[in-house]
């Protein structure tokens, strides 16, 4: 069967290959699978083409019977809050195209629990999709018109509030650098960093959707200026959010840029002194750094290994419990909150750390080790991709394997992982070594083994 969802939605350009009739037909494959007069609360981010999708998605869910409450601009953590928390809706729908471009949209599809729907039910609204088995209800029933529901910011904004020491924090009076991807993270997170005392200095908090300020993926490249303001307004810390507002990276009082799995090792511990009630678990996909197993081992905590995709991880936090799930892009999942990622839970996190503990975030961060790091991609068919995967796998049979995404080999000075792309033709292949040279005779020979496969390295 042809695939609609990738790793975290349905994306594409926007009146290309995601268009006004597709999310029309989304909508009501999306009600149909879910049921009639079932309750949807949807909204958006700031992305050209919200409005084209946003309309033809809630024609779909009132086609079938559905009813829609719209919230306006929120990023998708504030949806998924108020889900869990009102428990007045089944289900959620927010168009986002998260980090992607700015010609990228996309539909994200929340369950009642308020986590993205599980890979299963995505399958069924594929199948629905596809079949055109849509259910559609007589003329006369019900009321198939859209509701306001206003509240959605206050609810998650106060819920982030009550989840930290707020008085502790407001002690320190510290001074947050927001990067806000001229999007929708914007209206919330300099609203917590008030509410707790701190002076935020905003970069990039105007809504625009062709982000002139930098592309919405938080990365080292693109907070390059926010990580200059940091040490220039001598800020305690800086964060960058992407386009809806649930990943967070970092940057410490000396403007270094952090990927999320280090900070994962800054958090995890603390977390576990301050909710010794979880289990000393941490989930997380194959793309993090195998070096936080040892680091995060010495504080008692154990690293669970899951494909890559923050459904995944959310699901398996619910399923077997856990302290935290974060992925290297970003992604922080705090349970107590709730089991998806939150940029803005995570910030007030990494200022409840810093209040508690006085310290400085450029110590916190020192315990990781200076390591090379490549991150590429080669576009391959996916069968390709899958051919390359295998030859690693005989190629490193010696060393320890994770082969549930892809295939992540783990070395005593780093690790490799080479996996094929769950939204584009690509092949995905990261390394990360102690060593600069060794990092680059692995690249080589992946580029070997790929062009021994394909004849021609892309």
């Amino acid at each position: 069967m042809a695939r609609l969802f990738g790793t975290d939605g349905v994306r594409g350009v926007i009146n290309e290959n995601l268009n006004a009739e597709m999310a029309l037909k989304l909508g009501m494959a999306i009600c149909t699978t879910f049921g009639e007069g079932s309750r949807f609360l949807v909204g958006r981010d700031v992305r050209l083409g919200g409005d084209i999708l946003i309309k033809a998605v809630v024609s779909g869910l009132e086609s079938g019977g559905c009813t829609p409450y719209l919230c306006g601009y929120a990023p998708t953590p504030a949806v998924q809050y108020a889900i869990r928390s009102t428990q007045l809706f089944d289900g959620g729908i927010v168009v986002t195209a998260s980090h992607n471009p700015p010609m990228y949209n996309g539909i994200k599809v929340i369950d009642s629990d308020g986590i993205e729907v599980p890979r299963e039910k995505e399958r069924e609204i594929e199948k629905v999709f596809f079949e055109e088995r849509f259910s559609r209800v007589p003329w006369f029933k019900g009321d198939l018109s859209e509701r306001m529901f206003a509240e959605v910011l206050d609810i998650y904004v106060k819920g982030i509030i009550e989840q930290v020491d707020k008085n502790k924090i407001r002690e320190k009076h510290l001074t947050v650098v927001f990067d806000g991807a001229n999007s929708v993270g914007s209206l919330v997170i300099p609203r917590v960093i008030r509410l707790l005392g701190g002076k935020p200095i905003s970069l990039n908090a105007h809504l625009d959707p062709y982000f002139p300020g930098r592309e919405p993926e938080p990365t080292p490249e693109t907070l390059a200026l926010a990580a200059q303001l940091v040490k220039a307004s001598s800020a305690d810390f800086g964060v960058g959010v992407d386009g809806d507002a649930d990943r967070a990276i970092f940057i410490d009082d000396r403007g270094n840029v952090y990927w999320g799995d280090r900070t994962a090792v800054v958090l995890a511990p603390f977390l576990k002194e301050r909710n010794p009630e979880l289990p000393p678990v941490v989930y997380t996909g194959v793309s993090s750094s195998s070096f936080i197993e040892d680091l995060l081992r010495e504080h008692g905590i154990k690293v669970v290994w899951l494909k890559v995709g923050s459904v995944d991880i959310s699901r398996e936090l619910v399923d077997k419990g856990g302290l935290l799930g974060f992925e290297e892009n970003g992604g922080i999942m705090y349970p107590p909150h709730q089991p998806v990622r939150d940029a803005a839970m995570g910030t007030a996190l990494m200022m409840q750390l810093i209040a508690e503990k006085s310290v400085k975030l450029s110590e916190e961060y020192s315990r990781f080790p200076r390591t090379y790091v490549i991150k590429t991609k080669y576009p391959l068919t996916r069968d390709l991709a899958v051919n390359v995967v295998e030859r690693v796998k005989q190629e490193f049979s010696s060393f320890r394997t994770i082969p549930i995404d892809g295939v992540k080999v783990i070395f005593d000075d780093g690790w490799l992982l080479v996996r094929p792309s769950g939204t584009e033709p690509v092949l995905r292949v990261m390394i990360e070594m102690l060593n600069e040279k060794r990092a680059k005779e692995i690249k080589a020979k992946i580029e070997s083994t790929i062009h021994s496969i394909r004849g021609v390295v892309g």
